[in-house]
């Protein structure tokens, strides 16, 4: 009993893969087995499968009458010219192209080839098919295509009413706003008929993401992107394949409103914004990053060349608190809190970048020495320190300079005073000699008093 069981499993397996859908594996097997380059065929009657390797010798060349299944493995050529090759083979039902340098149709499958029911073209170059190029195939039903270099499929190449199952997994498609066609579920849709479509993956930039999944972010994208001024760039999606892939998939978008000749900040972002570029408008006002709940994901914000003259505003925020970049060249600020921006530079794991160059900033005595000492404590971090200049002013020596760079007797002297005589250091003379004086006059005491035994006078004088 338990041979003949043992038996019908090995029966059933032989069955299972004399018809499999595609030989790649015994293609490899035999490829890996046999030295020679040049054309091989072997015909098996009982299936009236034709098996060939490195093309058609010259026996099958002028085709074969009762082939029904045409197997050609590691194809020689890069081209395939199904009109001449298939029409003398007018009772074949399933093509199977493995492996090989094939990279174009060069034109469709003949009306004698009607017949056929299953085309499998896998492990080769192919990236593009020619338009019609399954039309004459009435009764085709299953369409494989996996593991070739197909960046986009052109949706009209696949049009045959009696396709059923289409095959595209381990191709490089690119996901882009062509793409959308995966999203279409309506009757005889390419999309209703792809049966590996859990397994579509992603090209660069996208790379190894779930293709729907991607797509369907790009078309949210585009949509919300429509009731904006701005234009928008999906940027990169973190996330791996898995059983709940659409839950770990996290999108960062880029919004670029530049000289759009705003006047405040959007009141509406597309979902997953990370990076807002805004520069070149006329905003002067930043509470909208604090109140506005569309700006808790952005991380990079360019707000280059606008109007805005402070960011106390932003004190306390949660914003401030998260931020990845932040660039505010060209604008109007002459100072800012700096020991707030010390403290959320200090707790923000995130941050990478602050620009502040370009701006007019007031080199006095009471900001810049704080300002200054954050610039050096920070420098890691404020990409353009050296461009961090004080305000251009007819009649200041410090117009124009570095404020990094500058020294304490710079900040907080007035021009009208002598830098070589400055009171603090008269004081500081003055204190200083006194010391010395006092240390002199206990010297003296001490080595009178050995001397002479006499109490010094004023020791002397006190009761």
């Amino acid at each position: 009993m338990l041979g003949v069981l043992v038996l019908t499993m090995f029966t059933l397996l032989g069955a299972q893969l004399s018809s499999a859908s595609t030989n790649e594996v015994n293609c490899d097997l035999r490829q890996l087995s046999s030295n020679t380059t040049s054309a091989n065929c072997d015909f098996r009657k009982h299936d009236h499968c034709l098996v060939c390797f490195h093309g058609l010798d010259d026996e099958w060349r002028s085709g074969g009458e009762h082939v029904r299944t045409l197997v050609l493995c590691h194809w020689p050529a890069e081209t395939f010219d199904p009109h001449s090759t298939l029409q003398t083979f007018p009772s074949l039902q399933k093509l199977i192209m493995a492996n090989g340098n094939l990279t174009e149709f060069t034109s469709t499958f003949p009306a004698e080839a009607r017949s056929i029911e299953v085309v499998n073209i896998t492990g080769t170059r192919l990236q593009t098919l020619p338009d019609q190029i399954f039309a004459n195939l009435s009764k085709l039903k299953v369409l494989d295509l996996r593991n070739n270099t197909f960046g986009e499929i052109d949706v009209a190449a696949f049009d045959v009413p009696s396709l059923r199952h289409v095959y595209l997994s381990g191709n490089p498609l690119r996901c882009t706003e062509d793409t959308t066609w995966i999203l279409n579920q309506e009757k005889g849709s390419l999309s209703r008929k792809i049966a590996d479509k859990d397994n579509l993956r992603c090209t660069a930039p996208y790379e190894g993401r779930p293709l729907v999944q991607v797509v369907e972010i790009i078309k949210t994208l585009k949509e919300e992107c429509t009731r904006t001024v701005c234009d928008c760039e999906l940027v990169y999606v973190v996330g791996q394949g898995g059983k709940h892939i659409q839950r770990q998939l996290m999108a960062f978008a880029s919004v670029n409103c530049s000289h759009r000749d705003l006047t405040e900040m959007p009141g509406f972002l597309p979902a997953n914004t990370t990076t807002l570029r805004l520069n070149g408008n006329k905003i002067n006002d930043l509470t909208p990053l604090t109140t506005n709940p569309v700006y808790r994901g952005v991380i990079d914000l360019y707000l280059d060349n606008n109007l805005i003259e402070s960011i106390v505003q932003l004190e306390g925020s949660s914003w401030v608190d998260r931020f990845r970049l932040l660039s505010l060249r060209g604008n109007k600020l002459t100072d800012l809190p700096t020991y707030a921006l010390a403290n959320v530079l200090q707790h923000n794991g995130n941050a990478v970048s602050l620009y502040l160059a370009n701006n007019p900033w007031r080199c006095d005595c009471l900001f810049t020495p704080g300002f200054q000492d954050l610039l050096i404590k920070y420098t890691s971090l404020v990409k353009d320190v050296n461009d961090i200049r004080c305000s251009p002013m007819n009649g200041d020596e410090n117009s124009g300079k570095t404020i990094r760079d500058l020294t304490r007797i710079e900040i907080c002297t007035s021009p009208d005073e002598d830098p070589l005589l400055h009171p603090l250091d008269v004081l500081n003379i003055i204190l200083a000699s006194l010391i010395f004086l006092i240390i002199g006059k206990l010297l003296y005491d001490y080595w009178s008093f050995k001397k002479t035994g006499k109490l010094p006078w004023i020791v002397a004088k006190i009761p």
